[in-house]
């Protein structure tokens, strides 16, 4: 059989997954994968949390980035023979900035700050792809979305400032390792949008995880990986790590890929608007106390999710991804 017989057959295959993913292609289809890829992410903030507890912050990351690596490789493996080299940069970038870096950034700021102040701070990211886009990409932006942009922000600082809490830390400055990997997951939610179109999204996924995958593995066993796994709760908070690669990073890749790609970038990373009402969910169940203030600023938030997207679900201009 020839290569483009197999090619043939590949994509043959594939297509039940296309047709699936076709009916999400709407505007009820994008809110369910929006509040679906929220609620993952929004609970992973406690995840690196309980596998600080026992690895440091460059293991939790490297470790959750080989989990992801070695699932999503599986799942797709048959793309890497259809990979073509003139993509390889973009995916590099896409690998890096959207996966490798953050994860590092944001257990490092763990290791100071509460997961929920950094999984608000998370909210950030539409800014920047706003910013980004109009810089670099010379994108068009409206003013409503910059006002739904305007609102989430106040929305989610009203959420994220606890009384006295962080004056009395001491580590507020951590913060600017979170805000750094919200910098890159924009650069990188810009990029699949006006470089990767063409693509599938499970092969921007597979390909990107490529590039930084065999790099964490490689990390991860340089460190004193194997003399933590000796102490006790190792395996308990190992397995919160796996549960954070491969739900929270390459499941939810694949899903937010396909979300981009569905809709605008703007649109898939309004998602972080969503990621603090889940952490303040998260909080509840932990005993936390809930204020007024609290509800005050889901409802601000939620109302620059529909500022941001209410032009476009109104013109419906969306696009599918390539057969």
């Amino acid at each position: 059989m020839n290569k483009g017989s197999r090619k043939t057959l590949f994509l043959l295959k594939y297509s039940t997954f296309a047709a699936m993913m076709e009916r999400f292609n709407n505007t009820l289809g994008h809110w369910v994968i929006m509040v679906f890829l929220a609620i993952i992410w929004g609970s992973s903030f406690i995840l690196m949390k309980k596998g600080l507890l026992v690895f440091s912050f460059d293991q939790v990351a490297s470790m959750r980035m080989s989990f992801a690596f070695i699932f999503i490789g599986l799942l797709g493996i048959r793309f890497y023979r259809f990979f073509e080299w003139k993509y390889a940069l973009p995916l590099f970038l896409v690998g890096l900035l959207g996966n490798g870096i953050p994860a590092f950034l944001f257990t490092k700021a763990e290791t100071r700050l509460d997961s929920s102040i950094v999984g608000v701070l998370n909210s950030l990211v539409p800014l920047f792809v706003v910013l980004i886009g109009i810089i670099w990409f010379r994108a068009t932006v409206t003013k409503a979305q910059i006002l739904g942009i305007a609102l989430g922000l106040i929305g989610a600082t009203t959420l994220m400032w606890p009384e006295g809490k962080l004056g009395a830390a001491n580590y507020w400055y951590y913060g600017f390792f979170a805000i750094a990997a919200t910098v890159c997951y924009a650069i990188s939610t810009n990029l699949i949008k006006s470089k990767l179109q063409d693509m599938r999204s499970l092969a921007i996924t597979v390909i990107a995880f490529s590039f930084v995958g065999p790099l964490a593995l490689i990390y991860l066993f340089s460190t004193d990986i194997i003399v933590r796994m000796s102490m006790p709760g190792a395996y308990g908070a190992m397995g919160y790590v796996a549960i954070l690669g491969i739900v929270g990073t390459a499941l939810a890749v694949w899903l937010f890929n396909e979300l981009i790609k569905m809709t605008t970038a703007i649109f898939a990373a309004s998602v972080t608007y969503l990621i603090p009402i889940v952490a303040l969910i998260w909080g509840l169940i932990d005993g936390e106390q809930i204020l007024i203030r609290h509800f005050i600023g889901i409802v601000t938030i939620l109302s620059g999710v529909y500022v941001v997207n209410a032009k476009f679900t109104r013109t419906k201009n969306l696009k599918t991804p390539a057969p």
